[in-house]
């Protein structure tokens, strides 16, 4: 069973002999492996080599020609009544290089149970020794990439799948809090040779972004995986599902490794693509011993890959017009949990806070209509499916307390506003406090409170009754 796939880029001025030397450094490095220096002292990319020692086995195939180099190392190990095969690909062309891993696991025993899949240490070993190098408009690294302010268009083309990258973009929004949790630099490392991850700066450019995608980001904290190929998006934030950072963490990895395994790989990195040449390698050298019948069985061989070619493009063709159709119909398609209702030019600025505005209209509603009329029954039945957000009455008696017996802007007050999304600056007499980076909603306090006992209340009251 294939238990794991990817393709990177890597430098393309890293040579045959050092995608080599990665993966034999690869199983050296590991304390399970019996096999020595020794094994490996003819292990070259000029020609193919293969070696054993006890449950495991390591063979290399590659081939050389001008400007192109190629070469297959596949590593096979048996233990625990698994066997696990691990084939590496490195294919360089003219000005670029690539390395497909592919991992499989079969089991040898019929009780035997599979372990859970993970990214091989391979793909790091490889990164770290070959580079990572630009895919698309991105490079393959550990790290990811913070947006600036201004990046709008690029955050545009990303979550488009307008940036001609190769693998998927897993998007990391800015919460409601302004601050990001630590969770997207340790999906960078874990990611690496697998996905980019993205890290949008702060609330209002998700705002101005989801006016130049048309509301298709992801926002308030949640971490969306967007996929070049029109494959879709998936979403994932804390809450019902996940409990915490760490889970929604272990999610996401497993929808991106997931994926990848059921995604067809670039033909220049798999194992057959290196065979295929090894072996027209080996019939042009015989062709020119004047090896007789040859020139025949080339002819026939020819005849029988331009037919696969042939299928091979109808496929494609199918492909590509069956994944325009599914695009149509995801367009059409409701949200998963129920009626999709398009808010406009409005984004949340708190979690829920749409969903809590609308139950609320519903709820109001419900109330006025006649006890036994349809109406009451479906708005009562929309109710009672959609049960209320806590975000709102959260974010209410939060405020309340914050600025309750409020005096002057001390530092606990002062950080609890801005967890809460609000920005603050002093104004003359004055402080402003502005929502979410929203102009609309701005309000004012003043630097040191005259009624200790309602002032602040009074101010909370006035907040919440324009914002929740």
């Amino acid at each position: 069973m294939l238990a794991f796939a990817t393709e990177f880029p890597v430098q393309s001025n890293r040579a045959m002999q050092e995608f080599v030397t990665a993966v034999r450094d690869w199983i050296l490095g590991s304390p399970h492996t019996s096999f020595r220096h020794s094994h490996f002292q003819e292990a070259t990319a000029s020609g193919p080599w293969a070696a054993r020692s006890g449950g495991e086995a390591c063979e290399f195939l590659g081939i050389a020609s001008t400007g192109q180099e190629h070469a297959l190392a596949r590593y096979t190990k048996a233990s625990d009544r698994l066997e696990w095969k691990t084939e590496v690909v490195f294919s360089k062309q003219h000005d670029s290089s690539w390395v497909g891993v592919r991992v499989y696991c079969e089991s040898t025993h019929p009780a035997a149970i599979l372990p859970p899949a993970k990214k091989p240490i391979v793909v790091q070993k490889i990164i770290d020794r070959l580079g990572g190098a630009r895919d698309g408009s991105l490079d393959v690294t550990g790290t990811p990439l913070f947006l600036d302010g201004h990046e709008v268009d690029r955050a545009a083309a990303l979550i488009r799948g307008q940036s001609d990258c190769r693998l998927p973009v897993v998007y990391v929004s800015a919460p409601f809090s302004g601050r990001h949790a630590a969770v997207g630099t340790s999906l960078a490392k874990a990611l690496s040779g697998m996905a980019h991850v993205v890290i949008e700066p702060d609330r209002p450019f998700s705002v101005r972004l989801k006016l130049a995608v048309n509301s298709e980001n992801v926002y308030g904290g949640t971490i969306g995986i967007y996929w070049p190929d029109g494959g879709g998006r998936r979403s994932f934030y804390v809450g019902h599902a996940y409990e915490n950072a760490e889970e929604l963490h272990e999610a996401v990895v497993e929808e991106v490794r997931l994926a990848l395994t059921n995604r067809r790989p670039l033909d220049r990195c798999t194992p057959a693509f290196v065979q295929s040449l090894v072996s027209r390698s080996t019939f042009e050298a015989l062709r020119a011993q004047g090896s007789q019948e040859i020139d025949k069985y080339v002819a026939e061989f020819d005849r029988e890959l331009d037919a696969k070619d042939s299928q091979l493009l109808s496929a494609n063709r199918e492909i590509d017009r069956l994944r325009a159709e599914l695009r149509k119909y995801e367009a059409r398609l409701s949200v998963e949990d129920g009626l999709q209702v398009n808010v406009g030019a409005e984004q949340d600025l708190y979690a829920g806070e749409s969903i809590g505005f609308l139950m609320d209209a519903v709820k109001d509603a419900c109330d006025r209509m006649a006890k036994d009329s349809r109406r009451r029954h479906v708005l009562s039945s929309v109710l009672q499916a959609n049960p209320e957000p806590e975000g709102k009455n959260k974010f209410r008696d939060t405020l309340k307390e914050l600025l309750r017996g409020y005096t002057s802007m001390e530092p606990k007050v002062r950080k609890g506003l801005e967890d809460l999304g609000f920005s603050i600056s002093e104004e003359g007499k004055h402080i402003k406090l502005v929502f979410q980076g929203d102009d609309r909603y701005t309000f004012t306090l003043p630097k040191s409170g005259g009624d200790s006992k309602r002032g602040g209340l009074n101010a909370a009251g006035d907040i919440a009754r324009l914002l929740f």
